[in-house]
């Protein structure tokens, strides 16, 4: 009788003949659930692994993704000298400790299964913000713009529950992906250390402290690299979050320009008029918030993550912002030398620089280069003044024709010099080749986007710096020079929002390694 391979196994089992080596027989699921402390977690034998994407087919077909939805990718490392060096790497979820996309999240459509520690979404919870695709450094949650929201990996949790392996360790033809046990304070420790990655090419683990574990016999060689870190692609440009960051700096402005005069007891004949405009502004920048989402209808539910999330806290402060605009405005036409407008003033100020402020550390814990909080403080006061000042001009000239501020117009000068001057110094981080982040976004600047930043230094300069030094040396005060002043707006916000349209598509996203491309 010839025996069937399951039969033949079954037999050597029986007799305690298998091998010891785990190398020709292991469990694929841990046969005991994580006990208190612990977690499931991927475990990836590179050696093993083929790149054959039996995984990624796996995932797809089980899960019920769309066509161009996947929640699995296999990557590719390059290296060597005289000896070339290849090696594939699957990747998914790695359901972190510390998860990014949970903290992240202002809707709380993330939670962390305590027993398990597997990351789940919460489908009917997701407004299709899209800010978990940006906090996660690898590039995990992917939005789905026909469903309007994001999804990810959740380890195949219902067939893990009943005892069965997820689609993709079922799947694997050289069983190189398992599910095993790891406990958490051990990952912490871990990646807790500055140089500790998945594997060369991926973020810092120390971002969120990764479970998934990498296993090879081989030696990484020191040019060990991404099959596509060479391969660089603009971002998403966001363009409703590229409006509502200039409009809302430029009411913020605006405001701070009027409390400022009011405070000084100098407020100018228009004063009213720039209250009105500062909260017009205002509520146009909220109405463009809301067009970023995927499912505008449950924006409201924007606020419940703000224990945790930079996004529900801005969302917050703009919307004090907007509320408190207004009410400023109408004091300031009833009552414009009453303290209380001075005072609503006052606070509605406070909360748009802490929107400002929000708006500067929601992109600075996704960990990209390019918007450290260093950097866009100085970009987002910047734009600010620049604009809220000019703004103010312009409704000056148009509402109550006068001799334009020489004060405020040499600020807005200034700035904007400055300001110009700052965003063509990136281009000093173009050597030969493709390093850090910062040189990578600066080579994405000149090569792809070239121009795009000519146009925007275009404009900047002549809305900022060459209309407004022509107006101020006229001294005008007819109509001619009220027009001009608006022209000058015109420009200088349609310069700011394509640098914010710029701030989006050069950021480099951290990610793990990707295919030659």
């Amino acid at each position: 009788m010839t025996l069937t391979a399951v039969d033949t196994f079954a037999r050597q089992h029986e007799e305690d003949e298998l091998p010891a080596n785990a190398r020709y027989y292991r469990d694929l699921i841990p046969l005991a659930r994580p006990a208190e402390g612990e977690q499931y977690a991927f475990e990836v034998d590179l050696d093993a692994c083929t790149g054959c994407k039996s995984c990624v087919v796996a995932c797809h077909s089980l899960n019920g993704l769309d066509d161009d939805e996947s929640w699995r990718s296999v990557g590719l490392l390059q290296g060597g000298g005289k000896i070339a060096f290849q090696q594939t790497v699957t990747t998914a979820c790695h359901h972190c400790v510390e998860p990014a996309c949970l903290t992240g999240c202002p809707v709380n459509a993330y939670e962390k299964d305590e027993a398990t520690g597997i990351v789940s979404h919460l489908d009917d919870q997701c407004i299709g913000c899209s800010y978990c695709t940006l906090t996660c450094p690898y590039e995990v949650p992917r939005f789905n713009e026909a469903r309007g929201i994001v999804r990810k990996c959740d380890m195949c949790r219902g067939r893990l529950e009943v005892g069965e392996a997820p689609a993709c360790v079922q799947s694997c033809p050289s069983s190189a992906i398992r599910i095993t046990i790891v406990d958490k304070s051990a990952v912490a420790a871990a990646t807790s250390v500055a140089d500790a990655a998945l594997v060369p090419g991926a973020p810092p683990s120390a971002l969120t402290a990764p479970t998934t574990t990498y296993r090879t016999t081989r030696a990484w060689p020191e040019d060990v690299r991404a099959a596509d870190h060479f391969s660089l692609r603009p971002s998403h440009p966001h363009p409703p979050l590229a409006a509502m960051l200039v409009l809302s700096q430029l009411a913020v402005g605006a405001v701070a320009v009027d409390v400022g005069a009011r405070a000084l007891g100098a407020p100018s004949a228009s004063a009213a008029s720039h209250a009105v405009m500062a909260a017009s502004v205002a509520v146009v920048a909220l109405v463009a918030s809301t067009l970023h989402l995927g499912r505008p209808r449950y924006a409201f539910r924007a606020v419940l993550g703000i224990s945790h999330s930079w996004l529900s806290r801005e969302v917050v402060a703009f919307a004090g912002f907007g509320s408190l605009a207004p009410a400023y405005a109408v004091g300031a036409v009833k009552a414009p030398t009453s303290a209380m407008t001075l005072a609503m003033g006052g606070l509605a100020l406070l909360f748009g620089i802490a929107g400002v402020a929000c708006s500067v550390m929601l992109y600075a814990v996704t960990g990209r280069a390019w918007w450290q909080a260093r950097r866009s403080s100085v970009t987002f006061a910047m734009s600010g003044v620049a604009t809220g000042a000019l703004a103010t001009m312009a409704t000056s000239g148009v509402v109550s024709p006068a001799a334009p501020s020489g004060a405020i117009g040499a600020t807005v000068i200034l700035v904007m010099s400055a300001k110009l001057a700052r965003e063509g110094a990136v281009l000093r981080h173009l050597p030969v080749g493709v390093g850090s982040e910062l040189q990578r976004s600066a080579l994405l600047l000149r090569r792809d986007l070239w121009g795009q930043f000519q146009l925007r230094c275009l404009l900047g300069g002549l809305g900022g710096i060459a209309i407004p030094a022509v107006v101020l040396a006229s001294r005008d005060r007819s109509i001619a020079s009220a027009t001009a002043t608006v022209a000058a707006l015109l420009l200088l916000v349609g310069g700011e929002l394509l640098e914010r349209h710029l701030f989006f598509r050069v950021a480099v996203a951290p990610r793990m390694p990707g295919e030659l491309r």
